[in-house]
């Protein structure tokens, strides 16, 4: 994915971790042409999205457990609550799981 949009990535409107995309832009006019640039891109490639995971033309927006809106990014309070919830592990693999987990963010 990120060979197929590098060029969006490096004009820096465009983030891509594994099958996740952002777009971020000053305006919805700029936003909808970057949009339409993705798509064409996409449908290039053969890939698609899937409509129930799309969110367009928002100023906030939860991407990879972060909250991104502008002027701010911060934890989602999900995943924080997810955390503060945590059992103390009990064994290697549970310790492994929490630092898996909390390495992420």
């Amino acid at each position: 994915m990120n060979d197929i949009l590098s060029d969006f990535i490096d004009e820096g409107w465009c983030v891509v971790y594994m099958d996740d995309i952002l777009l971020f832009s000053k305006d919805p006019l700029e936003h909808r042409e970057q949009t339409e640039r993705l798509m064409r891109r996409l449908k290039q490639h053969d890939l698609f999205l899937k409509p129930k995971k799309c969110e367009f033309e928002v100023t906030e927006v939860v991407f990879l457990g972060m909250v991104i809106r502008p002027g701010y990014i911060a934890m989602d309070l999900v995943k924080l609550a997810r955390i503060a919830d945590w059992e103390p592990p009990q064994t290697v693999k549970g310790v492994q799981a929490f630092l898996g987990f909390g390495n992420f963010y």
